[in-house]
């Protein structure tokens, strides 16, 4: 079958078929509920950045209870396109207090993510299909295992505006379609700026797919496309001034080895053999889509897919200072095109089998993905007991001791200190520090150059090559006076010598180390 054929370009084409088992809203509410599972089987999400994120919350929501962290930390809203977290565990603080808010932000991401991709079926297909149902594991892909909650937030918002955009552009409601579209696009964009492209993406690939089928004129086409589009570009002005008043419009480090390398990583977490074998299934499931006689992809989310993986491969690694820019599109564009797959002959044989591989994958790679959750959340739990043994207010100095080579699984104890800023309002070196990234600004210049992110990333003594800074020079570097504690966790064994005399061992650090720093104020 050649492209032209298996891709039906068709922005509004009818309802392949009457609805099926799986467009019931109690299968969807559980589809739903297994999509978050993995969340509810731990305490507190194991995902990378999460803890810091926690610190940076515990700043924002409880600085003026907190005297202790007020020298050392400010938090200044502002209008910029990096806030959908920021936002909603505000909202949800005085309910739920700090760190159940931020639970509940991180399942409701999920939970939203999940029920967009569902909706994006029904609509474009009049039903949702198993391969819809599939892509909902790729919303655990890599960059929310990172710890990525504002983009996937956003990712989930946009999802869930392009199918209220889409019905009122089939019912041609050409202003309530517009105004739909500016309101949630400046909304979208608030969350993160990647959600609001994303929007815009689905949008357009939409329009270009029903100007191409109508052989719209270039020029009438262009036109056609823009007069949809431009309430989505009401964000640009303060786009231009958030953007004017930080770092600009940075972009920096295209790579093609990490492109190489990320190729296989969207569902990387913690077990390279699951993570790459799903890949491969779901890969496979894509390619008979594209062969077979039984089925054929959307035009309108088909073409967003195209997209999405070709601005993975356009993009750099960093865009205006979020780094790791071009690997977040992956999971997204890979999950679009399965939800692009439609049926064409329901009855065949080969659908069936397609369907039952493809529902079988989503309930096996969520137990996958929940297993690693596990795994890693007893990880972190191993670790945190040093947190204990640290007075409120401390000053702490946090080294992660990363591996000598890349290693496939997440490191999950890179933010660890965070839980000490929320527990134990302790200054923590470990929070992110870029103009525009984020609100949360870091005041002490004594503690310099352990104030920020990645001064706490070391590597070992036996390290051959070091792209950190090994233990031993961080200690020699460190202005003692300004910390009252070290606290070192580590991936592999450690070399404990090089802790220089004087620093007195803390009992009960758990799987880490806590040391009290010599002649500290």
């Amino acid at each position: 079958m050649t492209l032209a054929n298996s891709l039906n370009v068709a922005a509004g084409s009818a309802p392949q078929s009457e609805p099926g088992w799986l467009d019931r809203w109690p299968v969807i509410a559980l589809i739903c509920l297994a999509a978050i599972m993995p969340l509810l089987l731990v305490d507190f999400p194991p995902l990378v950045d999460l803890y810091g994120h926690l610190g940076r919350y515990a700043v924002q929501t409880e600085l003026a209870q907190r005297p202790a962290l007020q020298p050392f930390y400010s938090y200044d809203w502002k209008l910029i396109g990096n806030l959908g977290g920021d936002i909603l565990v505000q909202m949800l603080y005085p309910v739920l207090g700090l760190e159940t808010s931020v639970r509940v932000t991180v399942i409701l991401t999920q939970l939203l993510g999940a029920l967009g991709l569902l909706l994006v079926s029904r609509e474009v297909h009049g039903r949702v299909t198993p391969l819809a149902v599939a892509a909902i594991t790729l919303l655990y892909g890599y960059p929310f295992n990172y710890g990525f909650i504002n983009y996937a937030l956003s990712m989930a918002l946009a999802l869930l505006a392009y199918v209220v955009w889409l019905r009122l552009h089939r019912q041609e409601r050409g202003v309530a379609a517009g105004l739909w579209l500016g309101v949630t696009g400046a909304g979208i964009w608030v969350a993160h700026t990647y959600g609001w492209a994303f929007l815009g993406l689905l949008v357009g690939s939409t329009m270009l797919a029903e100007v191409f089928t109508a052989r719209s004129h270039p020029l009438k086409a262009i036109a056609r496309i823009l007069g949809v589009c431009w309430p989505l570009l009401l964000p640009i002005i303060p786009m231009v001034i958030w953007r004017a008043e930080s770092s600009g419009a940075a972009m920096s480090g295209w790579s093609m080895p990490y492109k190489l390398r990320w190729l296989f990583s969207p569902f990387r977490n913690k077990w390279a053999e699951a993570d790459i074998a799903s890949l491969a299934i779901l890969a496979g499931l894509l390619y008979w889509a594209r062969l077979s006689r039984s089925a054929s992809y959307a035009g309108g989310i088909g073409i967003a897919a195209l997209l999405c993986v070709a601005f993975f491969f356009i993009l750099p690694t960093k865009v205006f200072g979020s780094a790791f820019a071009d690997m977040r599109l992956l999971p997204y564009g890979l999950a679009v095109a399965l939800v692009a797959v439609r049926f064409d002959q329901l009855a065949s044989r080969q659908v069936r089998i397609v369907s039952a591989i493809a529902l079988a994958f989503f309930v096996g790679r969520q137990a996958v993905t929940a297993a690693s959750y596990i795994v890693q959340h007893q990880r972190i739990e191993a670790a945190l007991p040093a947190i204990d043994h640290m007075p409120q207010g401390a000053r702490v100095a946090f080294f992660v001791i990363k591996p000598c080579q890349i290693a496939w699984a997440l490191p999950a104890l890179d933010h660890l200190s965070g839980a000490a800023l929320a527990r134990r309002d302790a200054f923590v070196n470990d929070q992110w520090q870029q103009p525009g990234v984020n609100p949360l600004t870091v005041h002490y210049p004594a503690a310099e150059p352990f104030t920020r992110d990645p001064s706490h990333l070391v590597q070992g003594e036996r390290c051959g090559h070091h792209s950190r800074p090994p233990l031993s020079e961080a200690f020699a570097r460190l202005p003692r006076d300004a910390f009252t504690h070290v606290w070192i966790v580590s991936y592999e064994p450690v070399d404990w010598s090089v802790v220089p005399e004087g620093f007195v061992l803390v009992p009960g650090g758990g799987s880490g180390r806590l040391y009290t720093v010599p002649h500290a104020r």
